[in-house]
């Protein structure tokens, strides 16, 4: 049902239209021959009372949380309000791209190759499976949830729509570098990435903030396997809306699955 289902010029639209078939019925069952108009006018009284008998009972209906109506109206509520965030997002998006602001992309922030290294090395020496073909997912978590609660990323990646969900082309290069520099170690059999320490470059490039989000990063998202992330990856608005090889707005961190609660960095 659209917004102008219930819509009185709507409901007498579709009154004129029954009153024709209600017409030819009382004339080939009942043998009666009313008015067109005459009908039309019946119709709309009987509706009249039927809307009376509804009201009624609305205020209990739509107030008793056990009840089924209740619940309809909750499931109606959540989908208009997601709608309803979705074309603003879509819309900011749009303006970005008219205007040229490339910082949409990137989560204001420029992009810090340190700080990307320095995502992946914590997040693969807390003892959970980091599967490579998971790490760009989990570092796109990072960077839209950190965006979410400061309205800035952590690394100023720009993320991708790959056919395996969102990827940020530097992680690559990145990883092999952080293998070169024996601070991670891929692991042949389970292709799990693994880093035993933590050097001081990242104390040194990720501050409080971000190591907090990182963990709760982790402990959301830590435990999924590459398939269970990828698959949630691409349910994600921000890479459902956007093209094949398209540039993933930072502006549908509102709009992700699960989001850090605010107070998250206040603690």
């Amino acid at each position: 049902m659209n917004d102008d289902a219930f819509s009185i010029k709507d409901l007498t639209l579709k009154i004129k239209l029954i009153a024709s078939d209600v017409q030819l019925t009382l004339e080939f069952e009942r043998d009666t021959n009313y008015g067109v108009s005459f009908v039309e006018d019946s119709l709309k009284f009987c509706v009249a009372n039927m809307l009376d008998g509804i009201g009624e009972g609305m205020r209990e209906m739509f107030n008793s949380p056990g009840g089924e109506e209740f619940r309809e109206l909750e499931r109606v509520l959540e989908m208009r309000a997601s709608l309803s965030e979705a074309r603003a997002v879509q819309e900011t998006v749009q303006l970005a791209l008219k205007f040229g602001d490339e910082s949409i992309f990137n989560g204001h922030k420029t992009f810090s190759g340190k700080k990307l290294a320095a995502m992946i090395e914590y997040l693969s020496s807390k003892g959970h499976n980091i599967y490579k073909t998971s790490l760009n997912k989990l570092l796109f978590y990072a960077d839209l949830s950190f965006f979410y609660l400061r309205g800035e990323g952590i690394s100023g990646s720009i993320y991708h729509h790959r056919r395996f969900g969102p990827v940020t082309d530097p992680a690559d290069h990145t990883l092999k570098d952080l293998q070169l520099a024996k601070r991670v170690t891929l692991v042949p059999r389970t292709q799990t990435i693994r880093c035993d320490a933590t050097s001081a470059a990242v104390k040194r490039a990720l501050n409080k903030d971000e190591r907090k989000l990182l963990d709760w990063v982790l402990e959301t998202y830590g435990n999924m396997s590459a398939a269970e992330i990828v698959r949630l990856s691409h349910e994600e608005k921000a890479y459902k809306d956007t093209e094949p090889n398209k540039k993933i707005a930072y502006a549908y961190a509102p709009l992700l699955t699960i989001l850090p609660p605010k107070s998250l960095l206040d603690q």
